[in-house]
């Protein structure tokens, strides 16, 4: 698995049985801890209180997938609207298509060129985004997440009203053209459409994405505060750990010289 774009300097390994990261600095690896206690005084309180807040708000029950994207403004789009609902994950299958990268121009297929970091305000350097070769790929990400895998397709079997609240769950998006690929339709656990009422067959992607994960998040969050107040879902203390590093990380100008002046020996 290809690390995301954006990160040259951090090595952020984060493993489902142990949810641990380190930063490699030179030659040396450095824990989250170390990485916390050495940034930490160098952000201002309001926005060390602010990477926990969010911390706080992240469901790491739900991710998003998507399939060989053709346009980078809508992979953008994905990113920051996944981010906003409080996602930590998105997982993209790069099959036939990479997924845009953010230091790239948008349009691909000749339109018009649009910045794609405009359009994520910088949301991606706070997700983890995981690039993946296939549908077996994605099956292995939600397996071993215990996520079950829905499609998003116009003649799902289900509707977006379907989608259990009840456990951990990969919601997956198609091509802007094609939607998903047959045999990655054939690795989901189900399928489901949006219900629609005018005389257009589909939504595009980034909208129907905001759809889904507003709709299903809402729910999810609703029915796990209704079973107890604690009932909503939360990051492993050793994943929020790892994340706070990431992001202090990519919050303090020079970090990596700052860290291995502190940290390492030369």
């Amino acid at each position: 698995m290809r690390p995301a774009p954006g990160y040259p300097s951090l090595s952020c390994v984060e493993t489902v049985e142990a949810e641990t990261a380190w930063l490699t600095v030179g030659e040396r690896r450095l824990t989250a801890d170390a990485v916390i206690a050495t940034l930490s005084p160098l952000v201002l309180p309001e926005r060390r209180a602010r990477m926990e807040s969010v911390l706080d708000a992240r469901t790491p029950g739900v991710a998003l997938a998507v399939e060989n994207l053709h346009h980078s403004h809508n992979g953008a789009a994905c990113i920051r609207t996944a981010e906003a609902l409080g996602l930590q994950d998105l997982a993209a299958i790069e099959s036939l298509n990479p997924f845009p990268t953010l230091d790239e121009k948008a349009g691909r297929d000749g339109g018009d060129a649009v910045d794609a970091k405009k359009i994520t305000r910088l949301t991606d350097r706070w997700m983890s985004i995981h690039r993946l070769r296939g549908p077996a790929d994605l099956r292995a990400f939600a397996d071993a997440r215990g996520m079950a895998v829905w499609g998003a397709a116009p003649l799902g079997t289900a509707t977006l009203a379907d989608i259990p609240v009840d456990r951990p769950v990969v919601v997956l998006f198609g091509n802007e053209k094609s939607g998903l690929l047959p045999e990655t339709i054939a690795a989901c656990d189900a399928t489901f459409r949006i219900p629609m009422f005018g005389f257009v067959e589909s939504f595009n992607i980034s909208v129907s994405v905001g759809i889904v994960l507003y709709d299903l998040l809402r729910r999810r969050r609703e029915a796990r505060a209704a079973a107890s107040p604690e009932g909503a879902d939360a990051l492993s203390p050793l994943r929020r750990k790892a994340l706070l590093a990431r992001w202090l990380f990519e919050d303090v100008r020079a970090a990596d010289l700052i860290l291995k002046r502190e940290l390492t020996d030369g």
